[in-house]
């Protein structure tokens, strides 16, 4: 049983990733030094070279002779009709696991290794930019203003991968109206961006966690077509299961796997879904991330200071740091710094003006754009920035129908209006029903950890459903925005209102 424990957690890894400064370095020293003195370059990074699929046979086994279940798998109450295949990837090489005369089977590794990783650069270049920025400037504000000066957190990536995933199961007005938000003229199109949305983003290595999940559960006794649960399964990475919604169990057993996906930040808001017996499917979305700061916070400098929220002062804990060389950014009516990650990526913090709001640039969207053409935005300075930003844990658990119905996304809400006949023909009064969208952005001196899911349950019949220096201190309510390793995508934009 250990044994299969230790697979299962060995074929969990993720896809790792480093940012191209490592692997210029990582080439300067194999060129200075050779293969003989393997020493010095990066930490190992282990990437699974079989799918996950597999993981779930072990796990599966497992389960069937007793044991209870294991983190981070699902539990054998309902039955798979698909499973995620994950691309298989090649280790990043370490130096010291090689031996005089193994130089051939290292330059292999290594080339395996970092081909891989232009690869997923590649898949960033090749995203439709424009419709993608359109896309998160309009949802953002949509989903984020008019929060009565409570935070709020939304992952504009997350929901553009379960919106994929919808249009895959839905055809006809329903499928047309998110192919129109996303920017898309047809579902191939769509297909496309999404899959190199998410082959240029999941990276799991020692510095730098985005993992994304997606999964499909669908009620027991119904026909599906086994077609389009083939396409979610290679297209999106998703896994399929059956079970009855009524069963606790199974209605458990999503829970879990939201849980696991979001590493338990969101438990609160899991145990609340709305999933009812009356349910028929459940489409679910994550995305889980962790990064440490390139440079860490001192906690020496850190200090107290008062927030003034939009209705309450709160003394809260300040970090504190001088930037040297770094640029400050504004526009109509914000300024901007960025923190980076160590692996790539960066934390936007974006102060309104004064007498301006969060939402006014909320509104403008003007701060997406920056942060997508920062390297040519003309309204930057190097300066000396005195930073000064509250270690916060923000976090919110919001229904995306109203906003989503406002954006365009209208038939799939209705009762005999939705379309969901790419999935089965028995669905003439299937609608959706609820869209729950929860996340949470915690930073500290070490770093940042952000997770978030979608959710949306479908029903059956019945209701609609340098020389100059700047202060940037934090003490009002304020943005901020995650964005990728490669390609500026936002994976996560939050307001704080309360620290």
């Amino acid at each position: 049983m250990k044994e299969i424990n230790k697979k299962a957690e060995k074929l969990s890894d993720a896809i790792g990733q480093l940012d191209e400064k490592l692997i210029n370095e990582a080439d300067e020293k194999r060129t200075e030094r050779g293969i003989k003195n393997k020493r010095g370059l990066a930490k190992r990074i282990w990437i699974p070279a079989v799918s996950v699929a597999a993981c779930a046979v072990f796990i599966f086994g497992a389960a069937l002779m007793g044991n209870k279940t294991s983190p981070g798998l699902v539990p054998v109450l309902f039955e798979t009709l698909a499973e995620a295949q994950y691309p298989e990837a090649a280790p990043y090489p370490d130096e010291n696991l090689y031996f005089d005369g193994e130089e051939e089977k290292f330059d292999n590794m290594y080339n395996a290794w970092k081909n891989q990783n232009t690869e997923r650069r590649e898949a960033a270049e090749a995203l439709d930019e424009e419709s993608l920025m359109n896309f998160y400037s309009l949802t953002s504000d949509t989903f984020l203003k008019d929060s009565g000066g409570k935070n709020r957190v939304y992952s504009p990536v997350n929901l553009y991968m379960a919106l994929s995933m919808l249009a895959e199961i839905t055809e006809g007005g329903s499928r047309e109206q998110i192919l129109k938000l996303a920017g898309a003229d047809s579902i191939e199109v769509l297909r496309k961006q999404a899959a190199n949305l998410w082959r240029s983003n999941y990276i799991n290595d020692v510095a730098t966690k985005t993992v994304l999940a997606n999964s499909l559960w669908v009620r027991s006794g119904g026909e599906f077509n086994p077609n389009t649960l083939q396409t979610l399964s290679d297209e999106y990475f998703a896994s399929v299961y059956r079970g009855d919604f009524s069963s606790e169990e199974t209605v458990n057993a999503l829970r879990e796997w939201l849980n696991r996906e979001t590493d338990g930040l969101l438990e609160e808001a899991v145990n609340n879904l709305p999933i009812s017996p009356e349910t028929v499917m459940v489409l679910c979305s994550t995305i889980c991330f962790h990064a440490k700061w390139l440079r860490e916070f001192d906690p020496q400098n850190n200090d107290t200071k008062t927030f003034h929220g939009t209705q309450d002062d709160f003394e809260t804990e300040f970090m504190n740091r001088t930037v040297e060389g770094e640029s400050y950014y504004w526009g109509n009516d914000y300024g901007a710094v960025s923190l980076k990650f160590s692996n790539g990526g960066k934390m936007w913090l974006i102060l309104p003006d004064e007498g301006k709001s969060v939402d006014d640039v909320l509104k403008s969207g003007e701060y997406m754009e920056m942060i997508n053409n920062s390297f040519d935005w003309e309204d930057q300075s190097n300066m000396i920035i005195n930073l000064s930003v509250p270690k916060f844990d923000v976090s919110s658990d919001i229904d995306l129908s109203e906003g989503l119905e406002k954006l365009g996304i209208k038939d799939v809400f209705k009762s005999g209006k939705a379309d969901f006949s790419p999935l089965s023909e028995n669905s003439e009064d299937w609608y959706v029903n609820s869209v729950r969208h929860a996340a949470r952005v915690v930073i500290d001196e070490e770093g940042c950890t952000a997770v978030a899911y979608t959710a949306m349950m479908v029903a059956m019949g019945g209701f609609p459903a340098a020389e100059k220096e700047i202060d940037f201190v934090l003490d009002r309510p304020f943005m901020f925005v995650i964005t990728s390793v490669y390609g500026n995508q936002p994976l996560f934009v939050g307001t704080v209102f309360e620290p």
